[in-house]
């Protein structure tokens, strides 16, 4: 079982990530991720997710970096393609490239792409990055959206024969695309848990049709989390993503599975979605997640609007210290 974590994604100053996160490789963390977002309500979210990966790469020794999820369809995927292999070597080897469709509507917009056009170039946009992540040779691609023509891939990835592609996204559809382009597909924060299962179970119906393994392919997962030593510190930093997602969800930002009256009450808003709770009960709480569908990679959001980075912290430290033993 691999534990990662979301450091701070947003605000003013980009001072203390790299901290926190060489903080998290110290107590056992595994991995670093990213989210990619170029309009957010708060203090969520920065873009630049694969500069931001750089960034923690060179400050750390061994944190896997993943971005969950580019949103690939934004951008010319040669672009995206060289960065990610720049990255990869830079990192000696530690990239997982996840990537998404995307559903902001204002974002698609700045970047003058057409909406109606996000999963054809997510789908083309993959086949180039397979190619070109795995090839030692020029290569020429041609799709409706874009064309390279005797491209010689630069540089050449450590992770070989390229690193890991993950696909993010809820529908039947883009679930069955990660299955036919991707290594994993890697369910978001947002849904609660009945409807991950639910989705698991067509993912596993999908990778049957096809040669590869469901006990082989990775099984990641993203969560909120909130930790404190007593429930009532629980209760008290409970507040800083309940205002989250009433910031980012209760206004104009919305999202396919979250609605501005889902937010409204912390309790029915946490309920089989996020993990929170003194250190016993979320071993508790990912065990339970253990028992419903395969779970081998856990990622936690621990900072969210206005939380100091010295809480961030605590929270890094307590569950290295106290919830990823139990799961060695």
């Amino acid at each position: 079982m691999k534990f990662g974590i979301f450091p701070v994604e947003g605000g003013q100053s980009w001072d203390g990530v790299v901290e926190h996160c060489q903080l998290a490789e110290d107590v056992g963390f595994e991995s670093c991720w990213v989210n990619d977002h170029q309009a957010t309500e708060g203090e969520n979210y920065w873009p630049s997710p694969l500069t931001r990966l750089t960034s923690i790469g060179t400050g750390t020794e061994e944190l896997e970096l993943v971005t969950s999820v580019l949103i690939l369809p934004l951008y010319h995927p040669l672009h995206v393609a060289q960065r990610a292999a720049m990255l990869d070597n830079i990192s000696n080897g530690r990239l997982t490239l996840g990537v998404g469709l995307g559903y902001v509507e204002e974002e698609f917009e700045a970047f003058d792409v057409p909406m109606d056009e996000r999963a054809g170039r997510m789908i083309e946009g993959l086949r180039f990055l397979d190619e070109f992540l795995s090839s030692d040779q020029p290569i020429t691609f041609e799709c409706p959206f874009f064309s390279v023509e005797d491209w010689q891939p630069l540089p050449p990835t450590v992770q070989q024969p390229r690193p890991d592609l993950w696909v993010g996204g809820w529908g039947d559809k883009q679930i069955a695309r990660s299955v036919k382009f991707s290594d994993a597909w890697v369910p978001g924060v947002v849904a609660d848990l009945g409807i991950v299962e639910d989705r698991k179970e067509q993912q596993r119906e999908h990778i049957a049709d096809t040669d590869q393994s469901w006990e082989e392919i990775e099984h990641p997962l993203m969560r909120e989390a909130v930790i404190a030593e007593t429930e009532e510190e629980v209760m008290e930093r409970k507040e800083y993503v309940h205002r989250t997602y009433i910031d980012e969800y209760g206004g104009e930002f919305s999202h396919p599975l979250m609605t501005a009256d889902s937010v409204e009450d912390f309790e029915e808003l946490a309920d089989d979605r996020f993990i929170y709770g003194t250190p016993e009960q979320i071993v508790e709480q990912i065990t339970s997640i253990q028992e419903r569908f395969p779970l081998d990679h856990l990622a936690l959001r621990f900072h969210h609007s206005g939380m100091p980075k010295d809480l961030v912290e605590d929270q890094i430290r307590l569950f290295g210290e106290e919830v990823i033993p139990e799961f060695e």
